[in-house]
């Protein structure tokens, strides 16, 4: 039944049973489309707009927070039911019996005891007495309670037939009757795995210490080696490319307590020394981990294994493989885009909540008066109430992942001690009992469980650092009894009770940057760049989070000097040398907030000119390529991570920003829009000049007999593919939008054909070697680009072939040595003719070569239904500009040649705008525009289900978001009430 004629017929009861009583509200202008009497203890109304966006208005925070859960639920509850799930590891309940790899994700999910630890800081806030928690305990319950209000309403036992008729095509894969009751717990739960999820950082550190070992032991340290063997010592350190490839840091230094302006640091505390110089031998030597081992923990951790139907639903969905998020601000405006999945429906949830005259508490006789009502527009993640991101017109906030390294991976000696041959693990000099943990994993269809089916997973649990890191069967779907005595275990600032939702309330209600800033006080779990702005246009920045401080020797690694030693970012030994320091024998030693890389305007200093964080190394400190040898404070060094992006689309908006005369809304879009190949501008002049000497080859190299060895179709294609490079002006289009420039569409498609054909040619023999080969894509975008530059931009730096004198890497083992030029041109050769194949465009006319036909994207619901499948089913996805490397991010992946945008991209667009630029049209708050790669409401029968993503993301426009009454009326669509 169409969802206004249900809801027709429920006005028509609702009025009746209040004897046909209306009640006068803001928007009354709208259409009356549902009126409620449920839940509330005064009158809220509700707007929704023409954008499917609804806006909130009541009068107490436990009325709004009902009204937003009943209203959230009735437009995302499956996608929030999913969402819970994920966190919780109880997606087997719903889907385990169709697919059973969806076990393993739960078994994968449970290890981090995310709903076991939300209890826990659920309990400490109930049992609390501070206002702000005594605020969270209403905001959450009744959140909660409005969720279940919804749920209520659906469940055909409760009411058949009616109020709500729910998509059939949702239906397939969620079973409202059976719909488990929202508790506050599951909000925590949602707030854990989101902060996981953009901070867990364990399989990129197994990744690296995996191919970083493998590489000394198979050519640093072999012995006796063969020629071709021993030729290649020394290329674990080229190998480690850490140094950025675009150099544009939020901050020049670090810290910036001498020159910051306006923050917490006063520039008073004197530097100290620290007892060891950096890279100084301790003694202490990086643990031999066995090959089986390291392969047991990384297998745990594997997208790739999460194949089944249901394999989207592997918690990998969520994490981020590679970040690309941006954030900047500048002259009153604020831009920002987060690099999350794309799916159906999307990411987050748009929202605008008003809490008129006063905050409830704790109850109706508990009423605390409130000068600045909430008013809050921003998103959220479907399940979590409030806002996450966004302004509440005096403040505008935003983040991207920060990078830093809150987790470790310990190496640890099994040994037996105790009764019964109890295992222990070997920790400064003594033997430490290992503790375990029991979780149980219930299996069914759509909710529908059986007994039979419960798997009782045993995890082990090293006290002083954290969970072993078990292995799964694959056949079985169960956790296979350690045995061995060597494990990996895992420390991680995320596996404690955690307040979040604290730190994302305050900020709601910060009306300052100063504000702002004490508000993330409570924000220790994972790291955001958390940048805002205030009305008059004041800038602030922080990462503020929990960087667990190691002890000296985790930090004397120097791939030169002390290439065997401890690192942050490879294994550590679990023997005590390199642990978390800690304050007394329970709290852990975190940097102190004060060096916790920000800036904010503020006091003498002149106003920053503007901010810019894109993922990247913040503050320089791997510029040199070494992550450690940053100065010292505290007597500590200032390690703060290592896993950042590569820099090129930091320096990309900076190229932008200095460029930028106008300064206006239109400018920030356009940047948030700009698809310049950001890699293809950095690399294609060393091709052009390569193939420049095509037809007069001079190069003093291999070069010349190369040339003269390609047969006339090879050749043929190297005179095109010059043609095309030297022409390309590195924009990306699809090839089907008026405009496209020559041949950029064709030279986009070949240039991202090349990248993976040299990256394969340059760096697979080597890593074919190492036991159990290693795959050079899995360390992700952002160290392949490293490297790539590494070998053309600096090959000064590398190991060289006595032969060629270039880096030693481009050469074949076993072959004569070749040249980066020769391998670049092969790659070039290899590359246009894929693309002529059939398995390209089936065509060596260029003209053909339309991006667009290669690059799409294909928006996948959460569960496997090609029904909501977008565009539709069975159609090719959206064809996209852009490349992996762009600042409106559309990853086209190098790994193969399969050129589809992966199922991640710009989750919003969002730029504010402050009242006192000459752009805004309110004179006292904040106000916003927004893109969303979308529809509001997940029917597929709803005009807002999809209306945002065809109307604005994909044609790259923005929407201004209403926000003052009378906008909300004019834009309008409908209204409700709930009495």
């Amino acid at each position: 039944m169409d969802r206004r004629l249900v809801m027709s017929a429920l006005i028509a009861v609702a009025i009746a049973a209040c004897g046909g009583e209306d009640v006068d509200g803001p928007y009354d202008a709208l259409p009356l489309e549902g009126d409620f009497t449920v839940g509330v203890s005064r009158v809220v109304h509700v707007a929704r707009d023409k954008y499917g966006i609804a806006h909130i208005d009541a009068q107490t925070l436990a009325d709004a927070a009902f009204v937003q859960g009943y209203v959230m639920a009735h437009d995302r509850l499956p996608q929030m039911d999913i969402l819970r799930r994920y966190g919780a590891g109880t997606l087997s309940e719903l889907f385990g019996a169709l697919d059973p790899s969806v076990i393993d994700t739960d078994l994968e999910m449970r290890i981090h005891r995310m709903r076991p630890f939300a209890m826990q800081a659920w309990a400490q806030m109930q049992a609390s007495t501070g206002e702000d928690d005594r605020q969270l305990v209403v905001l959450l319950q009744r959140f909660a309670d409005g969720v279940n209000a919804y749920a209520d309403a659906i469940r055909t036992d409760a009411n058949p037939g009616g109020p709500w008729d729910l998509d059939p095509n949702i239906t397939v894969s969620f079973d409202a009757s059976r719909f488990v009751d929202w508790e506050p717990v599951d909000s925590l739960v949602l707030g854990r795995f989101q902060a996981f999820a953009l901070s867990w950082s364990t399989p990129y550190e197994l990744d690296l210490t995996e191919l970083y070992n493998g590489l000394r032991e198979t050519y640093d340290l072999a012995s006796p080696a063969a020629p071709e063997v021993a030729a290649r010592r020394g290329i674990a350190k080229d190998l480690m490319a850490f140094t950025p490839v675009g150099i544009e840091f939020t901050i020049p230094n670090f810290p910036n307590v001498d020159s910051e302006t306006g923050t917490t640091s006063n520039g008073s505390e004197p530097t100290t020394t620290r007892t060891q110089a950096p890279h100084a031998a301790t003694g202490t030597k990086r643990p031999h981990v066995p090959h089986d081992v390291m392969s047991r923990a990384r297998a745990f951790f594997s997208r790739n294994l999460h194949t089944g139907p249901f394999g989207a639903l592997g918690p990998h969905a969520f994490m981020r493989p590679f970040a690309g998020s941006n954030n900047w601000a500048a002259g009153g405006l604020l831009a920002t885009d987060q690099h999350l999945q794309l799916a159906n429906p999307s990411l987050f949830y748009p929202t605008h909540i008003v809490v008129r005259d006063i905050i409830v508490a704790g109850g109706d006789d508990d009423i605390v008066e409130n000068d600045a009502p909430l008013d809050l527009l921003g998103v959220t993640f479907p399940g979590i109430p409030g806002i996450i991101l966004g302004s509440n017109g005096f403040l505008a906030w935003s983040g991207t992942v920060a990078e830093h390294d809150v987790n470790d991976v310990y190496a640890e000696t099994i040994v037996p001690c105790g009764v019964g041959a109890t295992p222990c693990v070997s920790f400064r000099g003594t033997q430490v009992p290992v503790q375990t943990f029991t979780e149980t994993v219930r299996v069914g269809v759509l909710g529908t469980l059986n007994p039979s089916e419960e798997r009782t997973a045993v995890y082990e649990l090293v006290p002083h650092h954290g969970p072993i890191i078990p292995e799964i069967d694959r056949g079985t779907h169960e956790l296979v009894p350690r045995t061995g005595d060597t494990a990996l275990s895992v420390a991680y600032t995320g596996h404690q009770p955690t307040f979040e939702i604290r730190a994302i309330w305050n900020l709601a209600k910060a009306t300052s940057l100063q504000d702002g800033f004490a508000a993330l006080d409570d924000f220790t779990y994972g790291a955001q760049n958390w940048l805002m702005m205030d009305r008059s246009g004041a800038l602030g920045w922080t990462t503020h989070a929990n960087v667990p401080v190691r002890g000296d020797a985790a930090y004397t690694w120097n791939a030169a000097t002390n290439p065997d030693a401890p690192a942050p970012f490879f294994v550590l030994p679990g023997d005590g040398g390199t642990e978390w320091l800690r304050d007394g024998s329970t709290a852990v030693v975190s940097m102190s907030p004060r060096y916790i890389p920000h800036a904010r305007d503020g006091g003498a200093a002149p106003p920053l000119a503007y901010l810019i964080t894109a993922n990247a190394d913040p503050v320089g400190a791997t510029a040199d390529n070494d992550p450690l040898n940053g100065p010292v404070r505290d007597g500590h060094p200032l390690y703060a991570g290592v896993s950042y992006a590569d820099g090129l689309r930091a320096a990309r908006i900076g190229e932008m920003l200095r460029g930028d005369t106008d300064r206006s809304i239109e400018s920030m879009a356009r940047m948030q829009h700009d698809t310049r190949s950001t890699l293809g501008a950095k690399l294609t002049p060393y091709l052009v000049s390569l193939l420049s000497t095509l037809e007069t080859p001079t190069l003093p190299l291999d070069l010349p007999a190369y040339f003269q060895s390609l047969t006339v179709a090879d050749r043929a294609r190297l005179v095109q593919a010059r043609t095309l490079l030297a022409g390309w002006t590195y924009e990306t289009p699809t090839g089907f939008e008026a405009g496209d420039v020559g041949n950029d569409s064709a030279a986009t498609a070949l240039f991202n054909a090349w990248v993976h054909f040299f990256v394969e040619g340059v760096f697979s023999d080597e890593l074919a070697r190492l036991p159990g080969g290693y795959d050079v894509w899995r360390l992700g975008s952002s160290m392949v680009a490293r490297l790539v530059w590494a070998v053309i931009g600096s090959p000064q730096t590398m190991i060289a072939s006595a032969v060629t004198g270039e880096p030693i890497v481009c050469g074949v083992i076993g072959e004569a040595d070749a040249s980066c030029g020769k391998v670049a041109m092969q790659a070039l050769v290899a590359a246009m003719t894929h693309l002529e194949s059939p398995a390209g465009y089936g065509t060596s006319d260029v003209a053909r070569w339309a991006w667009g036909d290669k690059h799409r994207l294909q928006i996948q619901p959460l569960f496997p239904n090609t029904a909501l499948d977008l565009p539709g089913p069975g159609l090719p996805g959206f064809p996209r500009r852009g490349d992996t490397s762009v600042v409106n991010r559309a990853d086209a992946g190098w790994n193969d040649l399969d050129f589809s945008q992966s199922a991640d991209g710009p989750a919003q667009r969002f730029i504010a705008v402050a009242p006192g630029d000459t752009f805004s049209e309110r004179p006292e708050r904040i106000s916003v525009k927004w893109a969303l790669p979308g529809g509001v409401i997940f029917d597929s029968r709803s005009s807002h289900y999809r209306d945002l993503l065809d109307d604005y993301y994909l044609p790259e426009k923005h929407f201004d978001a209403p926000y003052l009454r009378e906008e909300i009326v004019r834009d309008g669509e409908s209204r409700w009430v709930f009495r």
